[in-house]
């Protein structure tokens, strides 16, 4: 039989799909719009696309082996990414989809005319959901807009910016479902190299259609009203999102197709998206002939648009003192300047930070552990959204990493303690009584992560010739920057004990730096200035950089 049918009952809900012979389970799902993160790009390396197959199990695989135990495989546990169904069969899944991701919308913006560092959910918006209330509607209600939109490798940011009061009055947030290709941008390019271009496009382009119907629902208004769309990612994304071959993105010596400001019009982008959504049909709720898309510029092909929207949002172009920009992501890019001079870099870091290649590892979803206390062999910790435990997110890797170094059950060298160096040390158990334990390879992911990131910044700060007192502020961009413990982060060598005071969270400056390009009258000028005055220091090959990556290995 070369067809089949899969039933999948996610969250309670049932859903009929086609599959194909010689297809992965994984594979299929995605195709039909069912995501499940897959960190490794669906390898069978990471363990997180786990379903039940309660009925046309597959043969067990030496991968399901490493991530459930007998008894679980008895029950039908498979990794969907090494399943292939070969006839009709019957999935639950239990991981969740993520709707609840925790997704920071706050940004360093202008506070009384001056760029401030101040990240606050929301940015004082107004949060839109299906309940608005007839208050904040007629308080959104403007009669034309323009949208910002920060496309992160693992969350989505959209918002709508008044024309007139030039004021951010709704965002909508969501995941970005391309994490069913892999949880970093690495894999992304692998995938679309291998074929998968054009699904990743699509996946991106309905994400942010669908984004935006929502946000304008909320709104009560009509993409009629819509003028103008700024978007700001990295530059994976944007090809992604425009469709560009990847091919020299992840091959020396890096070359984008293209990483300056571009300009399409909407239909270009969202015609498919638009006539998807709407059945198949050209429907007038959707038109969208007079809306520019503007992509906006990146740097390099790793330090990309997110990164110079963040410079703009952070003023480092009116900046006579030196400062700082870190986004702790998979790449951990940076950059270091002022009005005259602006050095960037990247490393990379991996994706511990957002809980991949983490044995317990997960998104900032809720039940994950984000905040831990150690006294011994107690442990004290608090989930996102106070629920029952799942398993870890990035700041929760951090204070895991702290305690664990605090109550001397690792070394500086990152050994754990023979005690726990087989099973790992015991944080939790989930309420299916599963053990959440931080291993001897959580440790070391950690240990890379971290290391690469200082070692980074150190670099960076060599090569612009200043001293950690000639700083004035390191801003932390992202999500994670914004829920992280500072105190911790410098306790195993993340950042500069020296700078804690002077370090600050920028919350999602990716998106802020798109609104401030809509809203600012010189925007548009200043991010060409950023963007002409910047320039990379590449880390392949630089031996201070290989120095300070190997002293920071350790935990001092």
């Amino acid at each position: 039989m070369d067809r089949f049918q899969i039933t999948v009952i996610r969250n309670g809900v049932e859903k009929k799909i086609e599959g194909k012979a010689g297809e992965s389970l994984l594979t299929a799902l995605s195709e039909h719009d069912i995501y499940l993160s897959a960190a490794c790009g669906g390898k069978g390396r990471c363990g997180k696309c786990g379903v039940q197959m309660v009925s046309g199990a597959t043969e067990i695989r030496e991968a399901d082996r490493q991530f459930f135990h007998e008894e679980q495989l008895e029950h039908g546990m498979r990794l969907a990414c090494e399943a292939y169904p070969q006839e009709d069969c019957r999935v639950v899944i239990e991981t969740g989809d993520e709707s609840d991701f925790e997704i920071v919308t706050g940004y360093a913006g202008k506070e009384n005319g001056e760029n401030g560092a101040a990240a606050h959910e929301g940015n004082d918006a107004i949060d839109i959901n299906d309940t608005a209330d007839a208050e904040n509607r007629e308080k959104m209600r403007e009669s034309e807009y323009d949208i910002a939109i920060d496309i992160g490798t693992t969350t989505i940011a959209v918002s709508l910016i008044g024309r007139a009061g030039r004021k951010v009055c709704g965002t909508v947030t969501r995941i970005n479902h391309q994490r069913a290709y892999g949880a970093d941008v690495i894999s992304r390019i692998q995938a679309a190299n291998d074929g998968k271009l054009g699904e990743l496009s699509r996946s991106i382009r309905m994400d942010l259609y669908e984004s935006m119907v929502r946000l304008l629902s909320g709104a009560q208004a009509a993409f009629s009203q819509i003028r103008r769309v700024a978007i700001a990612g990295n530059t994976t994304m944007g090809h992604l999102l425009m469709g560009y071959p990847c091919e020299t993105l992840g091959v020396y010596p890096f070359d984008p197709v293209n990483i300056e400001t571009t300009q399409v019009r909407f239909e270009e982008l969202f015609g498919a998206a638009a006539a998807e959504m709407a059945g198949g049909d050209e429907s007038p709720r959707y038109a969208s002939e007079a809306i520019d898309v503007i992509l906006l510029p990146g740097i390099s092909t790793y330090v990309g648009a997110d990164i110079a929207a963040g410079l703009l949002v952070c003023g480092f172009d009116h900046r006579e003192e030196v400062n700082v920009l870190i986004d702790l992501g998979t790449n951990g890019e940076m950059a270091i300047g002022n009005r005259e001079k602006i050095l960037v870099t990247s490393t990379a870091a991996g994706p511990a930070f957002e809980g991949g290649n983490i044995s317990c590892g997960m998104g900032s979803v809720s039940g994950a552990i984000c905040q831990v206390e150690m006294s011994g062999t107690d442990v004290a910790y608090e989930t996102i959204g106070g629920k029952d435990p799942l398993g870890l997110c990035g700041t929760g890797v951090i204070e895991s990493t702290y305690e664990l170094l605090k109550e001397e059950w690792i070394d500086e060298t990152g050994m754990l303690d023979e005690d726990y160096f087989e099973d790992g040390f015991p944080l939790a158990k989930t309420p299916d009584g599963e053990d959440i334990s931080f291993s001897q390879k959580d440790v070391r992911e950690i240990q890379l992560a971290k290391s690469a990131v200082r070692a980074g910044l150190e670099t960076l700060l060599l090569r612009y010739g200043v001293t950690y007192d000639e700083v004035s502020h390191i801003y932390l961009a992202g999500g994670f920057g914004f829920r992280m413990n500072l105190e911790k982060a410098a306790g195993i060598g993340l950042l500069p004990e020296e700078l804690l005071e002077r370090t600050e969270a920028a919350g999602n400056s990716s998106l802020g730096g798109a609104v401030e390009y809509l809203t600012a009258e010189t925007a548009e000028t200043r991010m060409e200035e950023i963007i002409g005055i910047a320039e990379e220091i590449p880390l392949a090959s630089d031996k201070d950089f290989n120095r300070f990556y190997t002293d920071f290995m350790f935990f001092e």
